[in-house]
C-alpha cells in the first residue's frame, strides 16, 4: 500500500538522515545504491545492496527499516517483521522510526490482525502526525473491522494532508460501496480511474458496484476487460458468472464460474454461490465442480463444507459423497470418512477415477496419482488401524486397477503391518512396476529391510 510518492519520501529521508549511523563511506555508498534499487522496484538488489552496509559496521536502524520494506514488498512478512522490530530496538526514537511502525501495520493488516494494524499505524502517527500512508492504513483497518465511520474519517484526514492521494480516494469508494451507496461509490471509483487507468482494483470495484446496483449492462464489459488486464484473477470471471446468472444466461454463467474456480476456488466459494446452486437442482454439477476444485487446490476444510452442504440437498449424490469422504480423509478424520465412502460406493461404484496430487511422508513434493472411493476407503481403514479390512479393499482395488502404483503400495504397507513380509515385498515391487521410483513404495522396501535386521 506504499505509493510511489511515499517511497520517494522514504528514500529521500533515509538518504538525508543516514549520517554517521553506517559509519564507513563504503557502507554509505552501498546504502545509496540500495535506496536507488528500492525506488525502481528492484527489491532483490535492495536486499543485496544492504548486506555490505550491515557487514561494514554497526548499522543504524534506518538500514534495517529499508531492509524490512524490501522484504515486505517481496511478500516475506516474517522476515520483514523481524527487521522492522530490530530497527525499533536499535533506535526507537529515530526520526524515521514511524516508517518501521507503518511497515509493521501493513504486515498485521495483511495477516488479518486488524487490531494489531490499528495499534501499529497509531504508533506511526504518534511519531509523525498526519502521515498520509498511516492514515490510509487506519482507514483500511477500520474498514476491515466494519467501522465505516472511522474508516471514512481516516481517509478524509489523509486527503486533507495529501489531496492527490489515490489510496484514500479508493478507500472512500469502498466506504460508499460497503454502505450500499452505489451511485456515490460509482462516482468515487470513476474519479480514481480518471487519475490512474491502471488501478484495476478500483476497476473491479466499479464493476461490482454496477452489478449490485442492478446495472448488468455496464458491469459486464468491465469484467470482460479485467479478464484481459488481469488474466490470473478469479474476480472478473466470478463477476461475469454472477452477471450472466442474473440475466438468465445459464450456460455462460456456469462456464464463467468454472473458469473462476480454476483460478481460485476459494475466492468463488461464497455463501451467496452456495445459496444459488442449492436453489437450482440443475446446477448440482457446478456445485460438485466447486467442491472438487477446492479439494484439488488443497482447501480441504472448505471442500468438506461444500460437499457436506451438497449432500444435505442431494443425499444420494454418489460423487458428492465421494468428495466428502476424500475431504475427511485429507483432514485425517479417517473413521468419519469410512461410512461416507462406503455409501458413495453403494450409489456409484463406477464413477470415473480422480486424478489428484498427494503428500508422501519423506518426499519433498506432491505426487500425481489416480484414485477412487475404493482406494481411499482402503487407506482410511489402514490409517484407522483396521488392517484386515484395509487388506480386503486394497486387494480389490489392485485387481480392478493393476496399473495404479498407489494401491499396490498401500497393499504392501498393510501386509507389512500384518507381518507378511514376503507378500509385502511383492506388492511394493508391483507398485514400482506401475510407476518406477514411486516414493511410497521405495520407503516401504526400506521399511522391509529395516524390519529384517
Amino acid at each position: 500500500m506504499l505509493t510511489r510518492g511515499s517511497r520517494l519520501a522514504l528514500a529521500i529521508t533515509l538518504i538525508l538522515t543516514i549520517g554517521a549511523g553506517c559509519g564507513a563511506s563504503l557502507a554509505q555508498s552501498h546504502f545509496d545504491l540500495a535506496v536507488a534499487a528500492f525506488e525502481r522496484g528492484d527489491y532483490d538488489a535492495t536486499i543485496a545492496g544492504l548486506e555490505p552496509a550491515i557487514r561494514a559496521g554497526r548499522p543504524s536502524g534506518r538500514v534495517y527499516t529499508l531492509l524490512g520494506w524490501a522484504l515486505l514488498k517481496k511478500g516475506d512478512l516474517a522476515r520483514a517483521r523481524a527487521e522492522f522490530e530490530r530497527s525499533l530496538r536499535l533506535e526507537p526514537e529515530d526520526a524515521n522510526a514511524f516508517y518501521a511502525h507503518e511497515g509493521l501495520g501493513w504486515i498485521a493488516y495483511k495477516s488479518g490482525d486488524y487490531s494489531g494494524a490499528l495499534a501499529a499505524f497509531a504508533r506511526s502517527l504518534k511519531l509523525s502526525p498526519g502521515y498520509p500512508n498511516s492514515l490510509d492504513g487506519l482507514g483500511w483497518s477500520h474498514l476491515a473491522k466494519g467501522d465505516l465511520g472511522r474508516a471514512e474519517a481516516s481517509f478524509e484526514q489523509s486527503l486533507k494532508r495529501a489531496p492527490g492521494n489515490l489510496e484514500a480516494r479508493r478507500g472512500l469508494g469502498f466506504v460508499a460501496y460497503h454502505r450500499g451507496q452505489w451511485q456515490q461509490a460509482i462516482k468515487r471509483f470513476q474519479a480514481v480511474l480518471r487519475q490512474d487507468r491502471r488501478d484495476n482494483l478500483s476497476r473491479s470495484a466499479l464493476g461490482w458496484t454496477y452489478y449490485y446496483a442492478g446495472d448488468y449492462q455496464r458491469a459486464r464489459p468491465i469484467f470482460l476487460e479485467l479478464t484481459r488486464l488481469e488474466p490470473t484473477w478469479a474476480d472478473p470471471w466470478a463477476g461475469l458468472g454472477w452477471t450472466a446468472a442474473r440475466q438468465g444466461q445459464t450456460a455462460e454463467a456456469q462456464q464463467s464460474f468454472r473458469t473462476a474456480m480454476g483460478k481460485s476456488a476459494g475466492y468463488v466459494a461464497t455463501p451467496e454461490l452456495r445459496k444459488l446452486v442449492a436453489e437450482r437442482p440443475g446446477w448440482v454439477d457446478l456445485w460438485r465442480d466447486l467442491g472438487w476444485a477446492l479439494y484439488q487446490q488443497r482447501a480441504f476444510a472448505a471442500a468438506e463444507g461444500e460437499f457436506r452442504a451438497l449432500v444435505v440437498v442431494h443425499p444420494n449424490d454418489a460423487d458428492g459423497l465421494r468428495g466428502l469422504g476424500y475431504s475427511l480423509y485429507m483432514l485425517r478424520r479417517h473413521r468419519e470418512a469410512i461410512p461416507v465412502l462406503r455409501r458413495s460406493l453403494e450409489l456409484g461404484p463406477t464413477l470415473a477415477p480422480v486424478r489428484e496430487q498427494v503428500e508422501i511422508p519423506g518426499s519433498a513434493r506432491l505426487h500425481p496419482i489416480l484414485s477412487d472411493a475404493g482406494s481411499t476407503l482402503a487407506w482410511s481403514h489402514f490409517h484407522a488401524g483396521d488392517f484386515a479390512v484395509a487388506l480386503q479393499h486394497f486387494r480389490a482395488v489392485t485387481e480392478r486397477h493393476p496399473d495404479w502404483a498407489d494401491p499396490w503400495s498401500g497393499l504392501g504397507w498393510t501386509l507389512l503391518k500384518l507381518g507378511n513380509r514376503v507378500e509385502a515385498e511383492g506388492a511394493f515391487g508391483r507398485s514400482l512396476q506401475a510407476e518406477p521410483s514411486y516414493p511410497d513404495a521405495l520407503q516401504g522396501l526400506q521399511a522391509l529391510r529395516k524390519a529384517a535386521q
